[in-house]
């Protein structure tokens, strides 16, 4: 399967949450020649990277992926919307903003001195988030934030259990940038082979990061910026006033915060996927070979089947079940008095199985069964 740019984005509901939620992203490299840059330890870049204030910057951030997943149509909320390019602007401070171009519609949204406000032009809808600090918030879209934040994080989950070497320099968005990589140690049972992150020489900012899976030259899916420009922004990037014929709405104040959230508290936010699937999340494992595990609620897949019976129409199949939503986008399987439907991509595995569990992570499917028996 060729990489496909598929855009920013990727909404994902039900029990496939953590799976598709896998998506790491990577931009490849550029072809220019390798820059002479001040030597660095792989210790040194990493705490750079990692304490990195953002400047003043605008930047074209771009997508691609090769992550074998299947066609969904029938899914409510999943796949990738089709965002053909995306803006990001920053004013050194606390404003962002990020405009996501959907063919002839845009998402736009806007974290500033009005608040924290998102706008899209397709619904002519625009969503004022009440209660949101937003010192704490950078307005996100369908989950991503911008590639320095995404790939910030990466670095922070996986170094205590990776080897980290600094791979020689790269030009990146036209800029002079270190190439950081992180492969998992031995002990980690995980089906990724390294995570390369190009860190920017100057700022120190991740510009792109790529994960690379096991028997495969191609990275599985990326995203970076194809263009950076550290440069102050006019402060009406910032500023947001609905248009006059739009709808106008306010969030509720709690699922705001939820809806644009910061990523200091790690436990809140397995919290809020679980609230969301309508139970909790456990994790088990770290690093590499974390791996996710929770209960499918009753509902999860009620809308896929009545969408699919929809589709087939009067002369169509027979009804259609929840079990064969499972079966028509994975495989069956039986391990460990364990059986269920088995979901794989080319970044990691799911299971759900027959007594309503789920497991998911960037591991083999043993490695699910034991955090499944460990419940």
């Amino acid at each position: 399967m060729q990489p496909k740019t598929k855009g920013i984005a990727v909404a994902v509901t039900g029990t496939t949450a953590g799976l598709v939620g896998l998506l790491v992203m990577t931009l490849p490299a550029d072809a220019d020649q390798e820059p002479e840059l001040p030597e660095l330890s792989a210790t040194e870049l990493v705490e750079s990277a990692l304490t990195a204030k953002a400047p003043a910057f605008e930047g074209t951030v771009e997508v691609t992926n090769d992550l074998g997943l299947p066609s969904l149509p029938a899914l409510p909320g999943l796949g990738l919307a089709n965002a053909e390019s995306a803006r990001i602007y920053h004013d050194g401070d606390d404003g962002a903003r990020l405009s996501v171009q959907r063919g002839s519609t845009e998402f736009t949204a806007v974290t500033g001195p009005d608040g924290t406000w998102t706008y899209d032009s397709e619904s002519n809808t625009a969503t004022k988030y009440p209660g949101v600090d937003p010192t704490e918030t950078v307005p996100r879209h369908g989950g991503l934030s911008d590639p320095a934040r995404a790939a910030t994080e990466i670095i922070d989950v996986l170094s205590d259990s990776s080897t980290v070497t600094i791979d020689g320099t790269a030009r990146v968005a036209d800029r002079d940038a270190y190439e950081l990589v992180l492969t998992p140690k031995p002990s980690e049972r995980t089906l990724l082979r390294e995570v390369t992150v190009a860190i920017d020489a100057a700022t120190k900012l991740p510009l792109r990061f790529e994960v690379m899976p096991n028997g495969s030259p191609e990275p599985v899916v990326s995203a970076g910026f194809t263009e950076f420009d550290v440069t102050a922004q006019p402060d009406e990037l910032f500023a947001f006033t609905p248009p006059r014929d739009a709808d106008v709405t306010t969030a509720d104040p709690d699922k705001a915060r939820k809806a644009l959230p910061k990523h200091a508290d790690p436990s809140q936010a397995l919290d809020d996927v679980g609230e969301a699937l309508g139970g909790s999340l456990s994790v088990t494992g770290s690093g590499w070979d974390t791996v996710l595990t929770g209960a499918v609620p009753e509902e999860a897949f009620a809308e896929a089947a009545e969408r699919l019976n929809e589709l087939g129409g009067p002369d169509g199949p027979p009804e259609t079940t929840a079990l064969d939503v499972l079966n028509q986008f994975g495989e069956r399987f039986s391990e460990g008095g364990v059986s269920g439907t088995e979901f794989t991509t080319h970044a990691g595995t799911g299971v759900v199985t027959d007594d309503g569990r789920f497991a998911v992570g960037a591991v083999p499917r043993q490695v699910l069964i034991e955090a499944l028996e460990q419940q």
